[in-house]
């Protein structure tokens, strides 16, 4: 039984090359994608009227939730991360890429949405609770008006964060945990090695990154447990949703700048180990395939021979006598000798010479 960061490598028709291949591929792929994503979106903004500087310098800082445009340009940039994991993976090693997914070769939808419906439920009542804390320690709880921004934030948030934190999964804990798992026996390098990278693409202080890097490593524990990545998309896109939306509403702040170890680490950790054990009873209760049965070897291809074309034949013209084979002579058959009665034949040499 194989799990999930040992799929590719014990996958028959396995090469060390082909997930770096794909990688590097991706890499590639995203660059030319994202530059024309940016042509494409500055054009529409030129034809608007907009100020295109003005909007590269807000797009290229921390989210920007303050303008529903801008922020929806920084999620929808890393939306397209998606297509550019699976497509080269699929092009590299087609057998492969549905096990990016899960151990079953597909996304578990049914899963991915009990998964959600929890995640949201966990994420919801422990940012719940911290608010409430902060407040009866005399911290200060102000809601901020909701204008036609903050209706438009929303919107962008409930409608592209999924997408978002669903490509971040599939490029950390899909691609990346596959890739670093193949070439090591041990789950902890894996694990390790994408929560770091993980962290590394955030823009925080020292503490917000560590929350980041324990968030990350909780993701690979989960997706590793559970034979893919949709308990771990389910707690990123409800971590994701619900901190921005309590963002625009004034109640916490998504960026995570002042927290620290107590205030800031020790809850999101608290949280997201409550989500894991959550997950752990309601895959027992399911009957969750969490390990791949060891595949078959893929059929030899058959050896064709090569057979000529026939003659070809202009038109119009009959076709070229074929061969005869020679027929063999039929054997000889004995005369039957006349009686001695019998009279002679005409032509009888015996006639003349009476």
């Amino acid at each position: 039984m194989t799990p999930y960061h040992r799929l590719a490598r014990e996958t028959p028709g396995f090469e060390h090359w082909r997930l770096p291949v794909a990688a590097l591929a991706g890499v590639g792929v995203y660059g030319t994608v994202s530059v024309a994503f940016v042509i494409v979106w500055m054009l529409g903004m030129v034809v608007a009227g907009a100020d295109a500087d003005a909007f590269l310098d807000a797009a290229g800082t921390e989210i920007a939730l303050a303008r529903p445009s801008v922020l929806a340009f920084q999620l929808l940039s890393i939306a397209l991360l998606i297509p550019c994991v699976l497509g080269p993976v699929a092009v590299v090693w087609r057998r492969h890429v549905g096990y990016l997914h899960s151990v079953e070769g597909r996304l578990r939808w049914g899963w991915l949405g009990r998964c959600s419906l929890l995640a949201f439920a966990v994420v919801a009542l422990g940012l719940g609770l911290s608010v409430v804390v902060d407040a009866a320690t005399g911290g200060s709880l102000e809601v901020a008006p909701l204008d036609g921004t903050g209706v438009a934030t929303i919107l962008v948030v409930l409608l592209v964060v999924p997408f978002q934190a669903a490509a971040e999964e599939y490029v950390f804990r899909g691609g990346l945990l596959q890739l670093v798992g193949s070439w090591t026996r041990w789950a902890v390098v894996p694990v390790v090695v994408t929560s770091l990278l993980f962290a590394a693409g955030h823009l925080y202080d020292f503490w917000g990154l560590f929350s980041v890097f324990l968030f990350g490593v909780v993701a690979c524990v989960l997706t590793i447990r559970t034979g893919g990545l949709e308990a771990a998309i389910g707690l990123h896109v409800a971590n994701n949703v619900v901190l921005m939306v309590l963002d625009v509403l004034g109640f916490v702040d998504s960026t995570g700048e002042g927290a620290g170890l107590v205030d800031g680490v020790l809850p999101s950790l608290a949280m997201t180990l409550v989500f894991w054990g959550l997950v752990e009873w309601m895959a027992r209760r399911t009957g969750l395939a969490r390990r791949r049965e060891p595949l078959p070897e893929p059929p030899p291809v058959p050896l064709y021979r090569v057979v000529p074309p026939p003659p070809y034949v202009p038109a119009g013209l009959p076709p070229a006598p074929q061969p005869v084979a020679p027929q063999p002579f039929p054997a000889a058959v004995s005369r039957p000798e006349p009686p001695p009665n019998a009279p002679s034949y005409p032509g009888d040499p015996g006639v003349w010479t009476r």
